[in-house]
């Protein structure tokens, strides 16, 4: 017999998947003994702080942005720098040739 049982909506429509009448009947309801016992987490002590000007300064909204488009913004400058890299060996080139 598997763990799960499925019980119709209604009994009188059972629809694909849902359990035959037989294993409803045989169905039994655990009580009474802890089957997956919840396990509470330990929180660890809040510490207080005192608030500093430093911290009151502080954006974070905006230095949130700046961060997320430094993300973004990793592949343009990739691109960009090779870009630069490329151009500045064609100038090598060309200074060589004259």
């Amino acid at each position: 017999m598997s763990n799960l049982i499925l019980f119709p909506r209604k009994n009188s429509k059972p629809k694909h998947g849902d359990a035959d009448k037989a294993t409803i009947a045989a169905a039994t309801q655990h009580k009474g003994a802890t089957i997956m016992p919840l396990e509470k987490k330990k929180s660890g002590a809040v510490e207080m702080v005192t608030v500093t000007d430093e911290m009151k300064s502080f954006k974070a909204y905006q230095k949130l942005r700046t961060e997320m488009m430094n993300v973004w913004q990793v592949g343009p400058r990739i691109k960009k720098a090779e870009e630069a890299a490329k151009k500045a060996e064609e100038d090598a080139k060309l200074a060589k040739m004259k």
